[in-house]
């Protein structure tokens, strides 16, 4: 039996920000009849809307393939107000029950504008958001939640101090897959590394050193784009190596996170990848990739070093900040 997304009960209103047709230039809320945008709260009316408006005109959602339909929230902040905050309730939870929110988002050409998301108030992510750029499509952000209620309010914000709009669309939920777990890496004991279980890739990528964690033997490989002829491949982690002031606590997970490979410059529409070969068609394997940041955040200037891992459509966006390191 297949179950469409309606029959599963989980609501987003206006997801995809196509209901309403905004005519006054240059899209504002405040500006509109009825100033309102079906579904959904502004609590700053002059500092949001709708691009394109109905003759065209698209002077914030100026850069990206549109996602979904023909229209794009924006959110603007520095501008006409200082922090804007676009709103909408999620019906149709069961409590207990964890969901994925699955999201497109870009920014205005050239600029950088924050992206806050909250659940009844409670902030989940934060970050700073990139242009796409050109006709490349827009970003993906997914993030999951429990319900705790059968309806909770998803909160969407830019407090970025400087002028700044960051574009939305095609807002998406869905009952987690369960496949994602993100858990801090402070040193060897929440490594998650067990020599009970049978490794059939254990890498360490930006040098040649070999080091054990827990009885785990990790072959160190130097250079960029690192691959191993019938085990696995990289695509576009091609600078490095790259280090920093490594604040694990043993000698293995320092030797883990010392030295990385990273992608820079990397072509529009395309992603870094690690496939991985010589596995059992029908057996489930447990893939970790250790991920570690540096350098600490501003007041104002986000985390921009955020990732959006992806197994086909399953996805799931990890951001580092304050040097923390994640597996």
């Amino acid at each position: 039996m297949l179950l469409c997304r309606a029959a599963l009960g989980q609501t987003i209103p206006n997801p995809s920000f196509e209901t309403d047709t905004f005519t006054v230039w240059p899209g504002y809320v405040g500006d509109q009849t009825p100033p309102t945008i079906t579904g959904w709260t502004v609590d700053a009316p002059e500092g949001a809307g709708l691009n394109p408006i109905a003759d065209g005109r698209s002077p914030f959602a100026d850069n990206g393939a549109i996602p979904d339909g023909k229209q794009v929230l924006f959110i603007q902040s520095g501008g006409n107000t200082s922090e804007t905050t676009v709103s909408t309730t999620i019906s149709g939870l069961t409590v207990g029950t964890t969901y994925k929110v699955t999201l497109r988002a870009n920014a205005r050409g050239g600029q950088s504008p924050h992206l806050r998301i909250s659940i009844d108030g409670t902030e989940l992510l934060a970050f700073t958001m990139c242009s796409a750029g050109g006709s490349n499509p827009y970003w993906y952000i997914a993030f999951e939640f429990t319900a705790t209620a059968t309806s909770h309010v998803l909160g969407l914000m830019n407090d970025t101090p400087t002028d700044n709009t960051v574009l939305v669309d095609n807002v998406q939920i869905a009952p987690s897959s369960g496949q994602w777990t993100v858990v801090a890496w402070n040193d060897d004991a929440s490594s998650g590394l067990d020599s009970s279980f049978y490794y059939t890739h254990a890498y360490k990528f930006g040098n040649e050193t070999n080091f054990t964690i827990n009885g785990v033997a990790f072959t160190g490989l130097a250079g960029n784009n690192p691959q191993v002829p019938g085990s696995f491949a990289t695509t576009y982690l091609t600078y490095g190596p790259a280090s920093g002031t490594i604040n694990l606590m043993d000698p293995g997970s320092q030797a883990l996170a010392n030295d990385f490979d990273y992608g820079y410059s990397i072509p529009p529409g395309s992603s870094e990848s690690i496939t991985l070969y010589g596995l059992t068609p029908g057996t489930n394997y447990v893939a970790t990739i250790f991920s570690y940041a540096w350098d600490d955040p501003t007041v104002d200037s986000l985390d921009s070093r955020w990732a959006t891992f992806s197994m086909g459509d399953d996805r799931l966006t990890v951001q580092q900040d304050d040097g923390d390191s994640v597996r």
